[in-house]
Order: structure tokens, then C-alpha cells, then sequence
């Protein structure tokens, strides 16, 4: 499909979309959400990113919720994923070009969040929120191989922050009450014990001495929430 023809169906889809979900939030008092797309559109978002960035030779790896599913052991879905790139105009400069143009599109009525991007699924007419993130900004690491872990998807080696780095973010964002508090919450508390489990299972441990900022308050915050004495052993 030529470019101009899948910029009008992205852009007439999105649209029926906002429609969509503004009048439901407006019938039940609600903010008005995204619909949680299939577990295959979230990999054939994934797959295109991984193609448009491998093109152009930007390292990247997918954090969040999406990465916990895929390498932490988590048993639940999500709505969204996360991506990390360099910052500079030669990364994340060349993510916010992939996201620019179709099937991508961005949320100009303020309807939804500003700052995402939403990736349009033709053959199911669904659209997967996308955030990119500059790695090395706050608490998301800059890239190393040995914090990467890749894995195989229709012949692809996706690539993903491995799981001691994830639980370092998921900690990170348990130090933010408004995060702590909303409807990620449990996705947060599930990644948490996945990878806890995933990491003791495979005889693996993380050095929580002299830990300091976001993650030191979540881990303390986490630990005195649910007595759990077991990350109290550094």
C-alpha cells in the first residue's frame, strides 16, 4: 500500500477510534482508554519496530510490561510497549521519524496522553500505544550487551533488557506514588514477583547494597508495603 493511502486509513481508523472511546468515557465518567489490543499485534508492532531500527542501525530494547511478558515470566497482558533508544539525532531522533509516519499517529485532539504514539494493525483494525524512550535518561540503562537478552519472534531476534535491569525499573517506578497508586498497579506487583521468582529459580541475585535514588525509595516502599523480607537481604 502506497504511503498517502495508509496515511488516510490510519488517520480515518484513528479517528473512529477517538470517537469510540471519548463517548464511552463519557458514559461511564472515565478517561478515555485505548482498547488493550491481541497479544499478536503487540508483535507485529514490535516486529516492525525492530525492522525500521535494524534498517537504520539504531540499537534499541523494549522494556516495560511488554519486555516483563517476554523474558521476566509474566502471566498477563498488556496495552502498550515500551522502547529504548540512544538519545542524539542518530537514535532517538530516527525513532521519532519511524513514529511520525504511518502506521504511526499521534494524538493531536488531547484526547489521549500527549507524548504517545499509537501504531495502526490494518488486518485488525487495533492500535498499539507506543512510548520510545532515551535510554540513559532517569533510571533506564544505556545500552551494554550483557543488559540485553534477545529472543525469537517469526524468525527475528527481538531484543529486550534483561531481567535484574527490568526489576531495577520496575523498583524504580514503585517510588512514584501516583505509579504506585493507579491502574498499573498490578501489572507492577506481578512483574515484580515474576522476576523475582524467574531470577531465584535460575540462581541468579542482584547486588541491593549501597543502592541509592528511585530505586532504593521503591525497594524500601515495596519491602515495608508487604513485609517482603526476602529483597530486605541484600
Amino acid at each position: 500500500m502506497a504511503q498517502s493511502s495508509l496515511s488516510a486509513s490510519t488517520t480515518a481508523a484513528f479517528n473512529l477510534l477517538l470517537a469510540h472511546i471519548t463517548a464511552i468515557s463519557r458514559s461511564n465518567g472515565t478517561k478515555p482508554i485505548v482498547p488493550s489490543p491481541p497479544q499478536r499485534d503487540l508483535y507485529s508492532c514490535a516486529i516492525y519496530l525492530h525492522n525500521e531500527l535494524s534498517k537504520r542501525n539504531v540499537p534499541y530494547y523494549f522494556c516495560g510490561g511488554f519486555a516483563c511478558i517476554n523474558v521476566g515470566m509474566t502471566a498477563r497482558t498488556t496495552s502498550d510497549i515500551d522502547i529504548a533508544v540512544p538519545n542524539g539525532p542518530d537514535g532517538f531522533g530516527v525513532l521519532l521519524n519511524i513514529l511520525s509516519r504511518a502506521p504511526f499517529i499521534q494524538d493531536k485532539t488531547g484526547v489521549l496522553p500527549r507524548g504517545s504514539y499509537y501504531f495502526f494493525v490494518q488486518s485488525s483494525g487495533t492500535f498499539v500505544e507506543i512510548d520510545g524512550i532515551m535510554a540513559g535518561f532517569m533510571g533506564f540503562p544505556t545500552f551494554d550487551p550483557a543488559k540485553i537478552v534477545q529472543t525469537s519472534q517469526q524468525q527475528l531476534q527481538l531484543k529486550f533488557l534483561e531481567p535484574s535491569e527490568l526489576l531495577r525499573l520496575k523498583f524504580s517506578t514503585w517510588a512514584n506514588e501516583t505509579r504506585r497508586k493507579g491502574p498499573k498497579r498490578q501489572g507492577d506487583i506481578s512483574d515484580i514477583l515474576s522476576i523475582r521468582h524467574l531470577l531465584v529459580s535460575s540462581g541468579k541475585s542482584m547486588d541491593l547494597k549501597g543502592l541509592q535514588g528511585e530505586f532504593a525509595r521503591g525497594l524500601r516502599g515495596w519491602v515495608q508495603e508487604f513485609n517482603d523480607l526476602g529483597f530486605s537481604r541484600g
